[in-house]
């Protein structure tokens, strides 16, 4: 069965109430999945208090009957980061037909029409105590199998883990194509080096043993004649 890629992206969301007796500052992430089995993470927002933002993507590999079916859905949790352990403070049950279907009109396709364009809409958020209180606003999109080729290997993922897995990866790279280049140049520097002191050594001993040569006749001549000298007095 032909896949298709789900991008989910988690903006905001706005009027949550932190939970009863939480003395620190608001902090809070967002879970979110399709299958429980894999669910993804959102950064902790540490600014926005009751109204957090965190504009992560995620990506979910699954079949067009999900994408097409009226009761397929997106999860999510949101948590409030705690001392020793987080709180839930709400819950998300986001219906795709919600998204890709416009009010009043004919149903828009979410097999070809929607490719590559995104959706929004805002969500309320449901307390664990069953009120609804806060919304979370959602962008939806799907894309090609092809335009995530990754996805081939994977089910679910984050865009921000993906990216800085590509970074790490294309250092690790970089890195290696660096001591391999410098490896090659200490060894083509060294052996030039060889080269050089033996020329040199070679010319030196070549230059020291034609002076010692020159020296030597000299003498030799020298002694001839003080020899003929002698013989002629």
């Amino acid at each position: 069965m032909e896949s298709r890629i789900l991008e989910i992206t988690l903006i905001s969301a706005q009027g949550i109430k932190p939970p009863s007796g939480n003395l620190r500052r608001l902090q809070t992430y967002a879970v979110t999945w399709v299958n429980p089995a894999t669910k993804l993470r959102t950064r902790v927002d540490s600014m926005g208090g009751e109204n957090p933002t965190w504009n992560d993507k995620f990506l979910f590999r699954v079949c067009n009957d999900f994408i097409s079916g009226d009761t397929s859905a997106v999860s999510v949790e949101i948590f409030a980061v705690g001392y020793i352990k987080d709180f839930l403070i709400g819950t998300v049950r986001f219906l795709l037909s919600s998204c890709f279907k416009r009010p009043g009109s004919v149903e828009l396709s979410r097999e070809e029409g929607t490719i590559g364009t995104p959706a929004f809409t805002a969500v309320q958020i449901r307390r664990p105590s069953g009120r609804f209180q806060g919304v979370l606003n959602i962008a939806a999109a799907v894309y090609q199998l092809l335009d995530y080729p990754i996805m081939e290997k994977e089910t679910a993922v984050s865009f921000r883990d993906l990216m800085e897995k590509r970074e790490t990866d294309a250092h690790r790279r970089n890195r290696r194509l660096s001591r391999g280049w410098s490896r090659r140049s200490q060894q083509s520097s060294g052996g030039e080096s060889c080269d050089f002191s033996d020329a040199d050594s070679t010319t030196s001993s070549s230059s020291t043993t034609s002076t010692a040569l020159k020296e030597l006749n000299c003498i030799r001549q020298m002694a001839g004649k003080i020899k003929t000298v002698k013989s002629d007095g």
